[in-house]
């Protein structure tokens, strides 16, 4: 059983800093669009099955025998699946929506998660589905033009360590952990750099960008400008060794402005999705995939 929404963030929750809204129209429109893509049986198929699997799931990963909701009076009372999704608290709806995701097919998951993203987008929510994970998104390019299509990429092509770092740095700058964000984002970029050279050897990130190079797969114009997003990303964490920081902070925590951390994500996740698109384009057709654009830089 995976980490769903609630215990990625936990902390966040806690501590406030992500705060969570769900409109009931927005409510309502989730779960007809999860009743239309869930797999029924039963006599006359009345039976949710998608549903029922997604409840036994949460009941287990809450530790609880019954699902609860809040009623007309504002007090947890037990409910099902249609009752969470009306009226739960809006993070366990999101722990939902991806339990759900693992208990259907891959296709349905996917026409699914179409749905629901033009339903977050119809009732201007910031949030996105991304490969059955929920994700807040600051803007509609990082999410339309990187995230979506950089996390589809690196699942596609089994690149398994750096979609985690990536959804990593996603969900630590999601929480306000600044510093993680960026050196998550910077790791990812490495691991990308791996996955095309089809290497495990603890290269630094010059000797991959050397390789990556002299493999073809990216022009050498580009030395320069990733050389300088690995400048940017560990500059963000260099305080830590300075005196008296070696091992902490010091009295004083050291604050990595949110406004640079989203830029760093936002940029590996650009030059993710270009380093892989150029890995694509030259492998063998048979793997090759249909892409929706032809652009080769996408920043």
């Amino acid at each position: 059983m995976r980490y769903y929404f609630t215990k990625r963030h936990a902390e966040a929750l806690k501590e406030k800093r992500l705060k969570l809204y769900l409109p009931q129209r927005l409510r309502v429109a989730i779960r007809r669009v999860l009743n239309q893509y869930s797999r029924w049986e039963g006599y006359d198929s009345e039976e949710n099955i998608t549903f029922y699997k997604t409840a036994e799931t949460l009941r287990t990963f809450y530790g609880e025998e019954q699902l609860v909701a809040y009623d007309n009076e504002g007090k947890l009372v037990p409910t099902d699946i249609d009752g969470l999704i009306n009226s739960g608290f809006p993070g366990r709806v999101f722990d939902l929506i991806e339990a759900w995701c693992d208990h259907s097919e891959a296709s349905k998951a996917r026409d699914c998660e179409k749905e629901l993203n033009s339903l977050f987008e119809i009732y201007n929510s910031p949030w996105r589905i991304v490969n059955a994970t929920i994700f807040l998104v600051d803007s509609e390019y990082l999410h339309s033009e990187v995230l979506a299509k950089t996390q589809y990429l690196l699942k596609e092509h089994s690149a398994f360590g750096a979609l985690e770092e990536f959804q990593q740095a996603v969900s630590y700058l999601m929480s306000g952990q600044t510093k993680e964000a960026i050196i998550n984002a910077h790791k990812s970029v490495e691991s990308v750099m791996k996955t095309c050279l089809e290497t495990d050897e603890h290269f630094t990130f010059g000797k991959l960008l050397e390789e990556i190079i002299r493999s073809g797969i990216i022009p050498s114009y580009y030395d320069e400008f990733l050389m300088n997003f690995e400048k940017l990303a560990l500059g963000a964490v260099k305080e830590r060794n300075l005196p008296a920081r070696g091992h902490g902070q010091g009295a004083e925590p050291t604050q990595v402005p949110k406004s640079l951390a989203e830029f760093a994500v936002h940029l590996a996740g650009a030059i993710n999705l270009f380093i892989l698109r150029r890995w694509i384009e030259l492998r063998p057709s048979d793997k090759k995939i249909e892409e929706e654009s032809d652009d080769e830089v996408p920043f």
